[in-house]
């Protein structure tokens, strides 16, 4: 063994320019296909990819006739009395489900008792504490609330403010400031693996919830309301104060705030769907006599899935990018075997001896694939710092793009490389690269010593 590394290091050193272009070349092609492999594939994940299938956006058309929804994303929320209604239900076990959710975007000032730093605005969710389950949010310090304290003056913070208000310690049993109100922390999770907002379907990958506080809390204090908020067209004057002030108009009127997800067992999804989906129609054609769900399409049962295809199929630039990656490794790849016939053709008398030495047309092969394992191990390594280099850059294109609005580490977290998927991509360039030099090898091995020890 020791003898073919030797042999095969030899070989590698030999016409060293031609070595260099092969290594360049390959690089190239591994940067930009890393590169942008890396963005498909981090854009494709979710920090609970595993329950797709499992968690869906419940929505009820309330709107006027001649108003829709414009796409999967713009799909309303419910009104306050259309949650009351699902929620009832749902206790009541008419709707038999694994859990359901409630929450809405909120937004406000958060600060400390004492002054020691400095007040941060924070973009939040109110949420009931089935939230937390469901989502799988991982909690640093504490936990959620109990069902009996969704009215209680309690907030769980994000590590992000966390760190800013306390200095990332633990902070369970401290109190905050909003809105002149003091709330007691209960709990400090780490969204850093959430890349997307996705409880309000915004899926903004920007920023990102800095604290959660309980649903009844924030409906009880008229915790403002944010983000996607439609009306019926007789309420649509009255919007602006029912986003900030008009908390009891709102709990009557036709605006939709409240974002409700249902999640289904894995065992009985189809029939846990299909009663829930049969209770949105006898619901809605109950409404219907009371002049409510005018559309055709009155509700609609979203899963976590589509949405995330949804997103795929908006990467229309990113994919042509990625296709025209796997394009250019081909070429790469063709590059490699010329650039190995070359290196072949100017020692085949070096082959020749070998074979005149008594050297086997296996042992030829093993020399040569060990040699071009060589090469392709330092075209890999260098691609994957390449890639680096790459994802950097359109970090920095991404940020720019967005006027440098969005939370940095946010939008970092689209732009890692992910080194699961690096070390499945390289071994599957290297399998590509060995088949690919076959060809070469196989023929360099074929020569007959007689052909060029003559004279």
């Amino acid at each position: 063994m020791n003898d073919l590394l030797h042999l095969a290091w030899q070989g590698f050193r030999q016409k060293s320019k031609l070595t260099s272009l092969m290594i360049a070349n390959l690089v190239i092609g591994i940067t930009l296909l890393l590169t942008m492999g890396t963005i498909i594939a981090q854009s494709g994940q979710s920090a609970i990819s595993h329950k797709l299938d499992q968690l869906h956006h419940i929505s009820l058309n309330f709107m006027d006739a001649e108003f829709d929804r414009r796409n999967a994303f713009r799909t309303p929320p419910l009104t306050y009395r259309d949650t009351q209604a699902l929620t009832q239900a749902y206790q009541q076990d008419d709707i038999e489900l694994e859990n359901l959710s409630f929450s809405y975007t909120t937004s406000f000032v958060l600060d400390v008792e004492d002054d020691t730093a400095r007040p941060m605005d924070a973009t939040s969710s109110a949420v009931d504490n089935a939230f937390f389950p469901m989502m799988q949010i991982p909690f640093l310090y504490g936990a959620a609330w109990g069902d009996d304290m969704s009215e209680e003056a309690i907030i769980v913070l994000d590590k992000k403010a966390n760190d800013h208000l306390f200095a990332g310690q633990n902070s369970v049993g401290k109190r905050v400031v909003i809105n002149n109100q003091l709330l007691e922390v209960v709990g400090v999770v780490d969204l850093s693996s959430h890349t997307y907002r996705f409880q309000n379907i915004s899926f903004s990958n920007r920023e990102n919830d800095l604290a959660f506080v309980p649903l009844g809390y924030a409906i009880n204090h008229n915790l403002p309301r944010v983000g996607y908020m439609p009306c019926m067209t007789k309420e649509e004057p009255a919007r602006p104060s029912y986003r900030q002030s008009d908390i009891n108009g709102l709990k009557t009127a036709e605006c939709g705030f409240i974002h409700a997800w249902a999640e289904v067992s894995l065992l009985n999804s189809d029939e846990q769907l299909g009663n829930l989906t049969l209770w949105l129609r006898n619901y809605t054609k109950q409404q219907a006599s009371q002049g409510r769900f005018t559309h055709l399409e009155s509700y609609y049962v979203q899963s976590l899935r589509l949405f995330h295809d949804t997103i795929y199929g908006f990467m229309d630039w990113e994919r042509v990018y990625l296709n025209f990656a796997y394009l250019l490794f081909a070429i790469t790849l063709v590059n490699t075997v010329g650039i190995l016939l070359a290196k072949n053709q100017h020692r085949a008398k070096l082959v020749s001896l070998y074979r005149a030495l008594g050297a086997n047309r296996a042992y030829i092969i093993q020399i040569q694939i060990i040699e071009l394992f060589i090469a392709a191990s330092i075209a890999i390594i260098l691609g994957l710092v390449g890639a680096q280099i790459g994802l950097y850059v359109m970090y920095l294109l991404a940020l720019y793009q967005m006027d440098y609005v969005g939370v940095a580490d946010q939008v970092l977290k689209l732009y890692s490389m992910d080194m699961l998927f690096a070390l499945k991509a390289a071994g599957a360039i290297y399998l590509t690269i060995i088949i690919a030099g076959l060809f070469p090898i196989i023929k360099a091995s074929r020569i007959a010593p007689a052909s060029q020890l003559r004279g």
